[in-house]
């Protein structure tokens, strides 16, 4: 990697950040660095090749946010286990032209956002703002995140959601799982770990990684958690269909927790997109006892690429978090929170809510009223309580699993839900693809389930 060198000449048309993410990019993608291999750290990387700390971090978030690095919590940057080699090699272009007939054509299952949900221009103009902070930026961010974007979270968390506390009980970082390894290390005494209803698998791999034994239960069955658990919820998305717990069944959680000795971590990725109902206060706001770890996201309100995500301690656990806190090193770019603490400050979070509400709302009430249109009862689309998603269902002898492998066969991508006596149920989500191709797609869809 000494080869380059970066002088004032190398650096007149291009940033310097560039040269060193074309550069990575270029060793990732020939092969030269394997899935799992670690990139030098920041510092040596500045001082290999006589830039800033800053430039390199720059360079790194841009590599992370197109998906070939990832940052793991005290350990660095490694390249993530795509194996971009193969997109360039000959052996990959003869199998992809052998198996174009099985490429995706619409994935329907992903959590990808829709490009007119996003304002890119303007996002660009916070970001470039945030790189003219030419004294912050030379410094590392600290390693609970930003105080002033913290402050903003505090702001925004407590207004939307009612969540109460104050920036010193925030923790940031890039991503659940970075906050779920942050977690594991601060409630070592806690062995176990419960779900309740549908299993973040990513974060169970992580609670796993840790030595705790996971486990799964019902709402309605909270006596099978043992004493002293994690008890992880997603009170606003319970179910496959994005279903929000009832207010007694949050004070029945919330009693058991205290009664049984248990931490509850409470996710709430979408509680935002609440459509049909007015929005359920989240568990935190209602624990006064000290057991709701709140973790929330920005990469479902922005752009998933925008990998910043936070929790709030109950005071115990930040106490604890600050005694072991400067071991764990910022995984959220420093860059980003900034230009996310302004564009929050500024109040464009809400529009952009609002927006993706509407945009949201308004497709899947089209793609429902056309599916009626051209398939009457043979599939019957519906609209979830979140309003992104879509559940389908058929009157087949089929399962769900056997209706998702045929489509996936004709390039659609569909999440099996189980039965419901004669029908098989399926769930779409539609932010995915341009309601252009609602037609289109549509009639992927029939010709693979109806034939």
């Amino acid at each position: 990697m000494g080869d380059m060198v970066f002088n004032e000449n190398t650096a007149k048309n291009e940033k310097k950040y560039i040269l060193l993410y074309e550069r990575f990019k270029k060793l990732i993608s020939e092969g030269s660095l394997r899935p799992g291999d670690k990139l030098p750290s920041v510092r040596a990387c500045a001082d290999s090749f006589s830039l800033s700390r800053t430039t390199v971090e720059t360079a790194y978030s841009l590599l992370s946010a197109e998906g070939y690095i990832v940052a793991k919590s005290q350990s660095g940057y490694y390249v993530s286990s795509i194996d971009f080699s193969l997109l360039s090699s000959p052996e990959a272009q003869k199998m992809k032209t052998d198996k174009s007939e099985k490429a995706i054509k619409y994935d329907l299952v992903s959590s990808s956002g829709d490009k007119d949900s996003f304002n890119f221009a303007l996002w660009r103009r916070y970001i470039k703002s945030a790189l003219r902070q030419d004294e912050r930026l030379l410094s590392y961010g600290e390693a609970q995140g930003e105080y002033d974007l913290r402050e903003a979270i505090c702001s925004y968390v407590n207004k939307q959601r009612g969540v109460i506390c104050s920036p010193d009980q925030i923790v940031i970082a890039a991503g659940t799982q970075s906050l779920i390894a942050i977690l594991c290390a601060i409630t070592k005494e806690k062995r176990n770990v419960t779900f309740l209803g549908p299993q973040f698998a990513q974060g169970k791999a992580v609670f796993e990684d840790h030595g705790k034994s996971v486990g799964s239960a019902r709402y309605d069955a909270l006596s099978q958690i043992p004493c002293g658990s994690t008890i992880y919820a997603s009170p606003s998305h319970i179910d496959v269909w994005g279903s929000v717990l009832k207010m007694d069944k949050r004070a029945e959680l919330l009693g058991f927790a205290k009664d049984n000795d248990c931490l509850i971590i409470e996710d709430d990725y979408d509680s935002e997109f609440r459509y049909y109902q007015r929005l359920v206060p989240s568990l935190q706001s209602l624990d006064s006892e000290g057991r709701v770890v709140y973790i929330g996201t920005f990469s479902k309100l922005l752009i998933p690429s925008i990998r910043i995500s936070f929790m709030v301690l109950p005071t115990a656990l930040s106490d604890e978090y600050k005694k072991r806190g400067r071991y764990y090193n910022q995984t959220a770019s420093k860059t980003e929170q900034i230009a996310l603490c302004q564009y929050l400050r500024d109040g464009h979070l809400s529009y952009q809510i609002r927006k993706q509400q509407k945009q949201y709302a308004t497709k899947s009430k089209a793609v429902c009223a056309r599916a009626e249109q051209m398939f009457g009862d043979r599939l019957i689309f519906e609209r979830c309580e979140a309003g992104y998603l879509i559940k389908i269902r058929m009157k087949t002898d089929l399962s769900s699993q056997e209706l998702t492998e045929k489509a996936l066969k004709r390039g659609i991508k569909i999440k099996p839900a189980g039965r419901n006596g004669e029908y098989s149920q399926l769930l779409i989500s539609v932010t995915g693809f341009d309601i252009e191709n609602c037609d289109d797609m549509l009639k992927t869809l029939g010709s693979a389930l109806l034939t």
